[in-house]
């Protein structure tokens, strides 16, 4: 029995697919517990290696959240090939919804050409019972492979058009922190930039256009109201996909003002 992938389930009802970044089973299974839709497991700023990812997307299954891996990659360093290689490995230990941050086109073009791979647990399940399931399933699990372009550095910026017109592209993210700090030059991030939404908005409506659905995150606010507002404000741009940042961050915010109320009805010291 397959497991239940809730982000598809999402992208065929035409209904927004909410979640966070987690990094331990736990932390999955309270997610998925509370409704949420997907879970990105990240490799690009935690110690997670292949086996944790492997382990976490097992979990997400069984849980019956969706795993979606952000691969290691560094875009502002520039292009790197080896993007490409990990994908391998990582749809070999069985990631089917796999975000790429790039620095520019052709680390998704190779992205892409990897997703045709069948290497998809093949190691330990061997995908084909008979050499007459080789034509039908390869084309099967070609399309069933979501590379998803992460656009947050000048490259991804430069090449936005180029990038949605590839073919085989199915979706879209946007790392809204950092694409506000490079469509400004600056060094914090901007949520309310007229410049930002105007960029976004138009790659929305060419992923209508082009049967792309779009993603993006929330970038960092400070209260949990106005995380709230985030999201819808995401929604209401069309956004199909919303990543709510880290359940540690979430943690963060919601603790920090409990715990002021909690030392005010205490007579304590608010610290920090």
């Amino acid at each position: 029995m397959a497991a239940r992938n809730p982000m598809l389930e999402c992208m065929k009802s035409g209904r927004t697919a909410l979640g966070v970044w987690a990094n331990d089973p736990e932390t999955v299974e309270l997610c998925a517990f509370l409704g949420l839709d997907w879970i990105m497991i990240d490799m690009m700023f935690t110690g997670m290696d292949f086996r944790d990812v492997q382990n976490m997307i097992r979990t997400c299954e069984a849980a019956g959240i969706t795993p979606v891996v952000r691969a290691h990659s560094d875009p502002w360093m520039g292009y790197d090939h080896r993007i490409a290689v990990d994908l391998s490995r990582l749809q070999g230990i069985g990631a089917q919804f796999i975000l790429v941050s790039h620095s520019g086109i052709k680390e998704i073009e190779e992205a892409l050409e990897v997703a045709k791979d069948w290497h998809r647990r093949a190691l330990w399940v061997h995908p084909f019972r008979s050499r007459a399931e080789w034509d039908r399933r390869i084309d099967a699990m070609h399309e069933g492979a979501y590379i998803i372009p992460h656009a947050e550095s000048l490259g991804s910026v430069e090449k936005l058009d180029e990038t949605m017109e590839l073919p085989g592209l199915k979706m879209f993210f946007f790392g809204m922190t950092d694409l506000s700090k490079v469509l400004a030059n600056s060094k914090k991030p901007d949520w309310d930039s007229p410049q930002l939404w105007q960029f976004v908005e138009r790659a929305v409506k060419k992923g209508r256009e082009r049967g792309i659905v779009v993603g993006a995150n929330t970038s960092y606010a400070y209260t949990m109201a106005e995380m709230r507002q985030r999201v819808k404000r995401l929604h209401d741009v069309g956004m199909g996909f919303i990543m709510m940042q880290g359940a540690p961050f979430l943690f963060q915010v919601a603790m920090t003002e409990f715990l002021s109320g909690v030392k005010e009805d205490l007579g304590l010291k608010s610290v920090g």
